[in-house]
């Protein structure tokens, strides 16, 4: 090495006489680190590039050179937001899969050192991405944005390249299928076949349960004894089935909107029975409950919690046998059929949200669960012709 041209608390550059080119050297965050005189390069743009290093420690506005992946980032960011339980079981399989979304859509880039990650890379994998469903997009689309700005935060990259101007979230290819509710006569129908040859089916009170409630499948199923009081006619709502981390189903202390962040359970609710639900937890209540949670509905053959598949199952094979909808008939549509009735009824919003667990001012009671179906818009029409 040659004579050093600068002082230790600015960086320091030497010239390595074997070659004529300098070297400069500065210390950040405890380390030695070296910026070497390219060929052909001139002194002054050699020292320029060098100052504008040391500038940028001082303004804090360095980034140091890493080779960690965007792959790296995310799936520490998935993993450590489980470990200190902002995210529960359940949310975190969901994250998963998000993630194996993201892998198999942008495999062009994830791999590569975060700092070579440019707008074009994201844009090139926009392609794959919108091959799946929106909502499954959505997610993977925040998912890809909270990365780079963690990256960010911890001074791996200066900008996020999801805030090119030019970089839009893709729209998925597939048509996204509004889940329809059953129309009045349809309803009628197969609550008709329920109270009828149906009647003595392990699974008709849960389904006629959230018809007349509008819980979520896994909200009915998780209902015990306790949470019934016949002496003010009340049904208490605050938990759901889940999955834990083995995807295994297990009794949540939660419902699906518990916010863990602020501790708020937007979900949590008690509502009043009416007649048709209070004959149902009663008739439930004089049957043997001998479960070690003491809910309304088990499966005692098999121990276990009743399976919402097999309910589906059930339901798939009643409509096809009975001719009730030419809809998929399903759990999800009889929460739907609930939602409609109530909207057709011209229930307050507010009041539906609070029913439903949904929370208060979100446009998914309106956008995504209410369908108006065309046997109630023909008679709302009739009333102005």
């Amino acid at each position: 090495m040659g004579k050093k041209q600068k002082g230790n608390g600015e960086g320091t550059i030497y010239k390595f006489k074997k070659t004529g080119l300098s070297i400069g050297q500065y210390f950040h965050n405890g380390k030695r680190h070296s910026v070497y005189q390219k060929k052909n390069e001139k002194i002054g743009d050699f020292k320029k590039r060098f100052n504008d290093i040391l500038s940028s420690i001082h303004t804090g506005t360095y980034i140091e050179k890493s080779n960690e992946s965007f792959i790296s980032i995310l799936e520490k960011h998935i993993e450590q937001k489980h470990s200190d339980g902002i995210t529960s079981d359940s949310g975190y399989l969901r994250d998963v899969y998000t993630v194996n979304l993201i892998k198999n859509t942008c495999d062009n880039f994830i791999n590569k050192p975060i700092q070579k990650i440019n707008a074009d890379d994201i844009e090139e994998a926009k392609q794959y991405i919108k091959q799946y469903a929106q909502n499954s997009i959505d997610k993977a689309w925040r998912l890809l944005n909270k990365t780079f700005k963690i990256a960010i935060s911890r001074r791996k990259i200066i900008f996020n390249p999801m805030d090119d101007e030019s970089l839009k979230k893709p729209i998925s290819s597939k048509e996204t299928k509004k889940v329809e509710a059953l129309t009045k006569s349809e309803e009628n129908k197969l609550r008709k076949v329920l109270n009828t040859t149906e009647k003595g089916h392990k699974y008709r009170n849960i389904v006629l349960l959230q018809l007349d409630t509008g819980m979520r499948i896994g909200e009915v199923l998780a209902r015990s004894k306790d949470d019934v009081d016949l002496k003010s006619n009340t049904l208490n709502i605050h938990n759901t089935l889940t999955k834990d981390i083995k995807g295994k189903v297990i009794l949540g202390k939660h419902t699906k909107t518990y916010n863990k962040r602020t501790n708020i359970d937007n979900g949590k609710r008690t509502i009043t029975m009416e007649d048709e639900v209070k004959r149902i937890i009663k008739e439930q209540l004089d049957s043997k409950i001998t479960n070690i949670h003491k809910l309304l509905f088990w499966d005692y053959e098999n121990n276990t919690f009743v399976s919402y598949y097999e309910i589906n199952s059930w339901l798939k094979r009643i409509n096809a046998k009975y001719k009730i909808s030419k809809l998929d008939l399903s759990t999800h549509v009889l929460r739907h059929t609930y939602i409609t009735r109530l909207r057709e009824a011209g229930v307050d919003m507010k009041i539906i949200q609070y029913l439903v667990g949904h929370v208060e001012g979100s446009s998914i009671t309106d956008d995504i669960y209410t369908s108006l179906s065309k046997e109630f818009i023909e008679n709302e029409l009739k009333k102005v012709r």
